[in-house]
């Protein structure tokens, strides 16, 4: 199976289907086939060929997934760019990802893309070929935009200023018509074709790219429409974007259902709030946080979205401990879930029919019935029985085909048995089921044990004057100990040495921070899905605080 062949399908069983509301454009799958079939004719007519590789820097927006499809009909891998990324990770996608071809939105949300570009270093761009613009009308598919253009046959002339955005790479309209015969002679990909490279969330680190390929991505849909029960009559509100794999990952479920998915290329919650209620969405996958916003933006309805049935969540803000509770008042059926971009998004979630206090916790069932998860100690290398913590393994059909170019560290990842070694801690509850509880490097071994730092700032957070709380882990006079950071509530001075006291007040001596840091704001790193906080700055920091002693 390939990503055309599924395109085609629904188009052929159901043409006038909604595919994707852009804001409140509707699309149907006719509409995306022949767009889709447009875009991939203009790209073979500038030499784009099977094996190539596209970065395609977009927002979330009908040439996004039009684009995507395009691409997979010519077997063109897209390395796919978040458009908060800057200089830095702009040029380092290009060019370890040796991409041939860039699609741009010049003038997306007033974005300084053409100040980005210039400030890359020239020799990281010098593998591109040519700069596909997207222009504000193309980006949406409108009925007075991209798709009216490919049947008129007249294809718009890029302004001045788009004509050159990298000196001596050739810039051309996406919008552009593509002769009708364009694709006749060019073969159709097999399901085996690379189709898709997230890049990892690392936060102290190079990101890993990761390449997974046609036919395992539209399975991985395939599994994630069962296990959450979407079908053709759903609808999917993208909440994340679909450069990562939470969004993509969510996008997948809705394509493979033939159910429409719903976005907007800017997450506004109060527009995500009105789409719900607008296109009667009934799952939805996003972070803690936008589904908080959501809710927020719902005001004090008792029922605000009555269509909602699964709203999948990942706790990516860790002060946003109460929103279960919040979204059960609000009668949403809310579920923890688990993934990565190596794995895919929605590996596993919690079941929907679960009591809350179960339904709540990050992990649940793989949603691939061929799955496997296992626990490894840490420390011996052993097995775990059910039930106790070691480092989650997962063996599943979704899992990439490798880290891109780079065997080396796709062969330390998985093992001869295909597990992928995740990095993160939990204990299973069978063969399929497992608790996620942290990231590996994010428990710490104080005092001889194992302790997850997580339950020193939740007793923090309870703490007069304190909004929010970190705790790394240092190494400090021969042995590792926990150093706290906190951002104060408005109006409140936290005192360190009263913090500290409360902490031994009702906390095991090893658990007890020796210091603590006041901030204004935690550190962070943006990823596609949320601004992940930088651990290993707040480390440095720690082992700052602790020289001043």
């Amino acid at each position: 199976m390939n990503f055309t062949s599924l395109l085609e399908r629904h188009a052929g069983q159901r043409p006038d289907a909604v595919a994707f509301y852009d804001i409140d454009q509707p699309v149907t799958f006719a509409e995306l086939l022949g767009e889709s079939q447009r875009i991939a004719g203009l790209l073979h007519s500038r030499g784009a060929r099977a094996g190539d590789r596209l970065a395609l820097w977009l927002p979330n927006c009908t040439a996004w997934l039009a684009t995507f499809m395009a691409c997979a009909r010519l077997g063109i891998t897209v390395v796919s760019m978040n458009t908060r990324f800057r200089s830095r990770e702009v040029g380092d996608l290009i060019s370890r990802g040796k991409c041939q071809w860039l699609v741009i939105w010049p003038t997306f949300k007033g974005l300084p893309f053409q100040q980005i570009l210039d400030d890359v270093e020239p020799e990281l761009l010098q593998g591109l070929r040519g700069v596909m613009v997207v222009e504000d009308g193309h980006a949406r598919g409108e009925r007075s935009g991209a798709i009216p253009a490919s049947v008129k046959g007249e294809p718009p002339a890029l302004p001045e200023t788009m004509r050159e955005l990298i000196p001596g790479v050739p810039a051309f309209s996406h919008g552009a018509a593509a002769h009708a015969d364009a694709l006749m002679q060019v073969p159709m990909p097999g399901g085996d074709a690379y189709a898709l490279v997230y890049t990892t969330s690392g936060t102290t680190s190079q990101s890993k790219l990761v390449v997974h390929d046609q036919q395992t991505l539209i399975r991985h849909g395939e599994w994630v429409c069962r296990y959450f029960d979407i079908g053709p009559d759903d609808a999917v509100l993208l909440g994340a974007p679909l450069c990562g794999a939470f969004g993509f990952s969510t996008a997948l479920g809705g394509l493979a259902a033939g159910a429409p998915l719903v976005s907007s290329p800017i997450l506004n919650p109060a527009e995500c709030a009105k789409q719900i209620r607008q296109f009667k969405v009934t799952h939805t996958f996003a972070n803690n946080e936008l589904l908080s916003l959501v809710l927020d933006a719902a005001g004090e309805e008792e029922r605000p979205f009555p269509s909602l049935r699964v709203a999948g969540f990942a706790s990516f803000a860790p002060s946003l401990d109460d929103l279960p509770q919040r979204a059960e008042r609000a009668g949403i059926t809310l579920v923890g879930l688990y993934g990565s971009s190596e794995l895919q998004a929605l590996t596993a979630g919690q079941s929907p029919t679960a009591p809350l206090e179960e339904r709540q916790l990050a992990g649940g069932r793989l949603t691939s019935p061929d799955a496997r998860v296992r626990a490894r100690d840490v420390e011996t290398g052993e097995i775990l029985p059910h039930g106790e913590i070691g480092e989650i393994e997962i063996c599943t059909p979704s899992l990439m085909k490798g880290y891109l170019d780079n065997p080396e560290a796709t062969e330390k990842a998985i093992d001869a048995e295909g597990y992928f070694r995740t990095g993160d801690l939990g204990h299973t509850t069978d063969d399929r089921g497992f608790v996620f509880h942290a990231r590996r490097g994010d428990f710490l071994r104080l005092g001889g044990f194992l302790v997850n730092p997580l339950e020193i700032e939740n007793f923090m957070e309870t703490l007069p004057g304190v909004a929010n709380c970190q705790v790394v882990g240092v190494a400090h006079g021969g042995k590792t100990v926990p150093v706290a950071f906190v951002i104060p509530e408005p109006g409140h001075t936290p005192v360190e040495a009263e913090l500290i006291a409360q902490c031994k007040s009702q906390l095991a001596g090893f658990k007890v921070p020796v210091r603590v840091g006041v901030v204004e704001a935690f550190p962070v790193v943006e990823s596609a899905n949320s601004n992940k906080i930088q651990r290993g700055k707040l480390q440095e920091m720690a082992r700052e605080l602790l020289g001043a002693t």
